[in-house]
């Protein structure tokens, strides 16, 4: 009696995934959608920081660092808060503690003033001069940069059409070597399906993993330059059998 109930359980999980599989011949293809497009917005951060033994002397120190990056974007046609051709963001100002030189355990905590600052270019005729106005100055550390597309929405719905276009033509392929013909979906997700790619193992291998896509540290980074966008979608269907 234990023998039999220990192989029952052991069949539980193969019952389950049968149970998930379409009662009818299908085909299960992934497509993918890839575009390299030039960005028409950017995006920067970076922090403005101070130190001194004086708070207030570190605090007037990034007080003057923010209006000046308020005057560059200001001469660019921007505005603080407005949706301009280059809008900026400021955090409050806060204390964080600093690794102090003095070995002495006893010695009283140091402590720098830091405001994050967020800008977002709407016109990127404007990024190199105000790239060069920010990288020129003091007390500015941390920054990162993206770009983006205005048309975001759009595009992406664009890619899904191609990577749709590209499942189809993957089950028809498929179909053909079998002498059969694809028929209608049945299903569609903008992932992996779930059940039948993970606990049947239908999912390709490599197709998931194939990323493109480009990164690079700051410090290697040529902040001037304007990087065009790698973007993918990828869809997974399943198509009836005829």
């Amino acid at each position: 009696m234990l023998k039999k109930l220990a192989v029952a359980v052991a069949l539980l999980p193969l019952a389950v995934q049968a149970s998930n599989l379409p009662d009818y011949p299908f085909i299960h293809v992934g497509g993918e959608g890839f575009l390299r497009v030039m960005p028409d917005m950017g995006e920067i951060d970076f922090d403005i920081s101070a130190f001194d033994a004086d708070t207030n002397a570190a605090v007037a120190v990034v007080q003057a660092r923010v209006a000046e990056v308020q005057a560059l974007l200001a001469e660019q046609g921007g505005d603080p808060g407005q949706d301009t051709e280059a809008e900026v963001s400021f955090r409050d100002m806060r204390k964080e503690m600093r690794k102090s030189a003095n070995p002495d355990p006893n010695a009283s905590p140091e402590y720098e003033i830091r405001s994050a600052v967020h800008i977002v270019v709407r016109d990127l005729t404007k990024w190199t001069a105000i790239m060069q106005g920010l990288l020129s100055k003091p007390n500015i550390d941390h920054m990162s940069t993206g770009f983006g597309k205005k048309d975001r929405l759009q595009t992406e719905q664009e890619l899904t059409a191609v990577a749709i276009k590209d499942a189809q033509r993957r089950a028809e392929g498929m179909a053909a070597g079998f002498g059969k013909k694809v028929g209608a979906v049945t299903a569609i997700s903008s992932g992996q399906l779930r059940n039948l790619t993970n606990a049947v193992g239908l999912l390709p291998v490599d197709f998931y993993n194939n990323r493109r896509g480009t990164s690079a540290k700051s410090a290697d980074k040529d902040f001037l330059s304007i990087q065009s966008l790698q973007w993918s979608q990828t869809v997974d269907v399943i198509f009836r059998i005829k």
